[in-house]
């Protein structure tokens, strides 16, 4: 197929465009193809340049709709993807966190029975005072009649019970 002179030269015009923005301005934009990064391949200028090239100015126009409208799906994925990570990540934080506190609360709140049996001393505790006493079996020492725990919030704590 003959292409025209006027053709020939907007395709070369563009190509240089292309070049240029690809060596001078794309480096300190600060961002990536969202295309390119998620799929592979080449990024959405390097696939217009070649479009260009090989079709013209027209179909550039033409394929550049659908081209940029693939990246910006990407992008969304790509967004959401680093979001589901972020939160994925702040939950193992926050779990560490609790499994840290529970230990603190464990290792402050344990002392050792008559009849040689970990316990855990209420007193230091704020969880359901109820559930302190059923886990101390037989501890003796342990008292928590006189505390009031309604309302504490102790689904953080992995207490534990008392072994033999």
């Amino acid at each position: 197929m003959q292409i025209s002179l006027f053709d020939s030269f907007t395709r070369q015009v563009s190509a240089a465009a292309i070049t240029g923005y690809q060596k001078h301005i794309s480096p300190h934009k600060g961002f990536a193809c969202a295309h390119r990064i998620l799929y592979g391949g080449e990024s959405c200028s390097q696939y217009i340049k070649r479009v260009v090239a090989k079709e013209g100015l027209k179909a550039a126009f033409v394929y550049s709709r659908e081209r940029f409208q693939a990246c910006k799906q990407a992008n969304q994925i790509l967004r959401s993807q680093i979001e589901n990570s972020e939160k994925s990540t702040q939950e193992e934080a926050d779990t560490q966190q609790r499994q840290q506190a529970s230990r603190k609360v464990t290792q402050k709140s344990s002392f050792i029975s008559s009849n040689n049996t970990d316990c855990f001393d209420c007193a230091d505790l704020g969880c359901n005072c109820a559930e302190m006493v059923s886990m101390t079996l037989d501890c003796g020492a342990a008292d928590c009649s006189f505390l009031d725990c309604s309302g504490a919030d102790c689904s953080f704590l992995d207490c534990g019970s008392c072994g033999s």
